[in-house]
């Protein structure tokens, strides 16, 4: 090292007050320089240009801060306001089997008796001819008319001055009265409750009076000691 650098790195030296008084220079404050890399820390609040990047920095920090807290609280109350929904089940009702129920047994219906079979009358000529039990009745049966002679104890129309005591009725359902003797006639006795059949006829005889039927036409008679009816 030269004895110029040397004389570089000596510190300087104060001057005393005595020699500053004989010179005439004012004693001032003496600046003492040193080689030392010790600098003293600018105050950073000093730099306004730095002093403004610091408080946005701050501002933005909270304003982070305030919005990080929002989302978190957010977050949370949505996750609790999730976790109140209710859940909603289907409820599926399944009907129950209706109860057994006894069998009803019902009744048979009624047998419907059948009409009893007529006895076929067999036929005189061209005529068949029918008595009641009481002996008061005789009629003579062919295919289109059936002619009573009766002993009737009720009023009968009057023919030729006198009371009729004959009856005729056709198959078409026309009645007619006259006067007649019915003599010594043959008949076969109809008994009460048994149906007979003499050509195309069905004799119903019963205890108040014996009715004559057509079978092709439905119309007849019935007669009796009291009079006659047509249907």
């Amino acid at each position: 090292m030269s004895a110029e650098d040397d004389e570089d790195e000596q510190e300087p030296t104060r001057a005393s007050p005595t020699a500053l008084a004989e010179t005439g220079v004012v004693e001032i404050t003496p600046a003492a320089w040193s080689n030392s890399d010790e600098i003293d820390d600018i105050d950073p609040y000093e730099d306004p240009v730095r002093r403004n990047w610091l408080i946005s920095g701050a501002i933005f920090a909270a304003t982070a801060a305030v919005a990080g807290l929002a989302a978190g609280g957010a977050f949370v109350f949505l996750r609790q306001e999730r976790g109140k929904t209710p859940v909603t089940t289907s409820t599926v009702l399944i009907a129950s089997p209706p109860a057994p129920t006894s069998a009803v047994v019902l009744p048979p219906p009624p047998t419907q008796s059948r009409p009893p079979t007529p006895i076929e009358l067999s036929a005189t000529g061209d005529s068949v001819y029918v008595g009641t039990k009481s002996g008061k009745t005789a009629c003579q049966v062919t295919v289109n008319t059936v002619s009573c002679i009766v002993r009737f104890v009720g009023r009968t129309p009057i023919r030729y001055g006198v009371p009729t005591n004959v009856v005729m009725i056709t198959s078409g359902g026309i009645m007619d009265w006259t006067v007649g003797d019915g003599g010594q006639l043959q008949t076969r006795t109809l008994n009460y409750g048994t149906l007979y059949h003499a050509l195309g006829w069905t004799i119903t005889p019963t205890s108040e009076g014996t009715t004559f039927t057509n079978d092709a036409t439905g119309r007849g008679m019935t007669v009796n000691v009291d009079g006659a009816r047509a249907f």
